[in-house]
């Protein structure tokens, strides 16, 4: 029987080499014949396709901050439903088992968007909102003067959740803005998306979720860490676990407010379900980087043992 030998260039680490980073690449290269990550260098090498490669680099990366940080690992542990968790993470006999999740489907923004300094009177506006706003690259400065000035007009008497595309006297379009959540403080808090449009991956990440719940090892601490290719992510990550921001009529407004701001019910953490996710974290997916930029969030009433919560934000926080 002919042994099946992968050339140089069919490996994955090679074939993908010009989108990774070089640095995490010879890491990586270095757990060939490690005790522990051996397995996980040679599934990396071992795929041949973009999407699978990718997952299996989102894991590397995962393992590679726990190392970091001083964790044992062990890669691929079944559970007893059969269905597998991707690492368990050791630590002082602290254990967590880490679920990853890869958003795919998008790519990264290889280049800055060039942000004008009209933008900034946006900020000045007393309007207490997270406010997403995009435009159109090729804007001069006339324009983007009458994007603003419509924008500005928008927020002055928009409510939650409303959205508006700003168009000029032909009928093209300059750019949108939506209000996507209040705001603590009394001025605008402007967050920018991408100019082809809004889109809320909050859906697909909570259906990610739910896939990572069902491979849960039973009464241990179980961690989902979501990956995105974009930092605006991290709000889908939030968005799914916590719920849309909507105007609650069923409570009483804060003081100074005429409505009050809640969260929907159609997030993975409202009311008690899902009661066995604890803790979760969104992770930014950018091969080409070398930094680990993470966040975790940690359920109310979590009854996870401190020194698990202490170690999720040790590896998972930054």
């Amino acid at each position: 029987m002919r042994e099946n030998i992968l050339t140089p260039s069919e490996r994955g680490l090679d074939q993908f080499a010009n989108d990774l980073n070089p640095a995490i690449v010879g890491m990586i290269r270095s757990w060939q014949g490690d005790e522990e990550l051996d397995v996980l260098y040679h599934r990396l090498q071992a795929r041949k396709k973009l999407r699978g490669f990718l997952d299996s680099f989102a894991e590397a990366l995962v393992a590679l901050n726990a190392r970091r940080h001083g964790c044992s690992i062990e890669v691929e542990v079944p559970t007893p439903s059969g269905k597998m968790c991707d690492l368990l993470l050791q630590r002082d006999g602290v254990k967590l088992y880490a679920h990853i999740k890869r958003l795919g489907g998008t790519k990264s923004r290889s280049q800055r968007l060039k942000i004008s300094s009209r933008l900034r009177i946006l900020e000045q506006i007393e309007k207490p909102w997270v406010v997403k706003i995009r435009w159109q690259e090729e804007l001069d400065d006339e324009a983007m003067q009458f994007y603003v000035t419509e924008t500005a007009a928008f927020i002055e008497k928009a409510r939650l959740g409303d959205e508006h595309v700003v168009r000029d006297s032909n009928g093209s379009e300059l750019g949108g803005v939506k209000i996507v959540a209040p705001h603590d403080e009394k001025r605008v808090s402007l967050v920018i998306g991408l100019p082809s449009g809004f889109v809320d991956e909050s859906p697909r990440v909570g259906r990610l979720l739910h896939r990572a719940q069902k491979q849960f090892m039973p009464k241990e601490t179980n961690i989902i860490l979501v990956c995105t290719p974009d930092v605006e992510g991290m709000g889908d990550v939030e968005t799914a676990l916590f719920g849309s921001h909507v105007e609650r009529w069923d409570e009483h407004p804060a003081k100074g407010s005429r409505v009050a701001h809640g969260r929907s019910a159609d997030g993975f953490w409202q009311s008690n379900q899902m009661a066995e996710s604890q803790l979760a974290g969104w992770l930014w997916f950018a091969p080409k980087h070398h930094d680990y930029q993470g966040k975790l969030w940690v359920r109310e009433h979590c009854d996870v043992e401190p020194s698990a919560v202490i170690l999720a934000k040790e590896i998972f926080s930054n």
